[in-house]
């Protein structure tokens, strides 16, 4: 069966890479700084954040340009979080997309620093070349990468004590760590895009859901895939103790839960059921339930 949403974003991707490249050459970045990001932003990926930003301006029908500085400044800040994820003090990945991770092909050092370059100059992106409603987006841009957002996440994810590994507590946790920036590619695109009250409302509570759903997706993965498949190492979890669906509640509750969080992803988009968006919003959760079929 067709997958609108999987048409929609392979016949965006190279688009998004174009401009991925044109904003990290307008930055003018010298030396090694500038190819380890480049390495990093290039090393390839689904595009997933950038695209959501782009379906939602074709959603609204505004100009396509509008969005463009928004949907990759989500990216260089996703890469960052990816370089930084894989660094050995955290996840200690040694491959990313089946190449080495950034620290491996330039050094420690500099994997850090670059991955704080693409986060700065994020908002560069939105700064110097956006043109959309900076101070109403930039409240989903700006949480979902710091200390209320994505990091936040992190550090829960690194200190949680035994006693308190519930599913009550990892849906606590995926919320910091994936759903916040969903939230910022969706309702925030639409916030930038002056998108009225109740789409912003509908697309932050689709994309909540889907965050959560996506990375209980990733870690039944990180179990019953390959190396191969996935082109990062598989099992990482198990060897950090990192709490997750499959721990708690077994693969098939995990498998449960995914289906439980699409189904919510799409109940909130009902208000916007009269778009022609709508159908590829709702295929974002039948390609999270389907990559766990395929690589599984």
């Amino acid at each position: 069966m067709t997958n609108l949403f999987l048409d929609a974003i392979s016949a965006e991707k190279a688009n998004i890479e174009n401009h991925l490249k044109k904003y990290l050459d307008l930055l003018h970045i010298p030396g090694v700084l500038h190819d380890a990001m480049e390495y990093s932003l290039s090393a390839g990926g689904k595009r997933l954040r950038p695209f959501l930003a782009i379906a939602v301006c074709e959603m609204l029908g505004k100009p396509r340009e509008l969005i463009m500085p928004y949907a990759c400044a989500l990216e260089f800040i996703h890469t960052f979080s990816l370089i930084h994820d894989d660094l050995p003090a955290l996840d200690n990945d040694d491959l990313r997309r089946g190449k080495p991770s950034c620290h491996k092909a330039f050094r420690e050092d500099i994997a850090i620093l670059a991955g704080d370059a693409l986060n700065t100059d994020a908002f560069s992106l939105l700064f110097e070349f956006g043109e959309g409603n900076l101070k109403k987006a930039g409240k989903y841009f700006a949480k979902a990468v710091g200390g209320r957002g994505m990091t936040l996440g992190q550090v829960y994810d690194c200190t949680i004590p035994e006693n308190e590994r519930t599913v009550e507590k990892l849906d606590f946790i995926n919320y910091y760590k994936t759903s916040e920036l969903f939230i910022a590619a969706t309702a925030g695109a639409a916030a930038w895009l002056d998108a009225a009250d109740d789409e912003i409302s509908a697309l932050e509570e689709y994309a909540s859901n889907l965050g959560i759903a996506f990375q209980i997706a990733d870690d039944i993965l990180d179990i019953t895939s390959t190396t191969e498949k996935l082109g990062k190492k598989v099992g990482s979890d198990a060897a950090l103790n990192k709490v997750t669906y499959p721990v708690l509640i077994g693969i098939e509750g995990a498998q449960k839960a995914v289906a439980d969080r699409v189904g919510r992803a799409e109940a909130a988009l009902e208000p916007l059921k009269g778009n022609r968006w709508f159908e590829v919003f709702k295929g974002f959760g039948e390609y999270i339930r389907d990559i766990m079929a395929k690589n599984s």
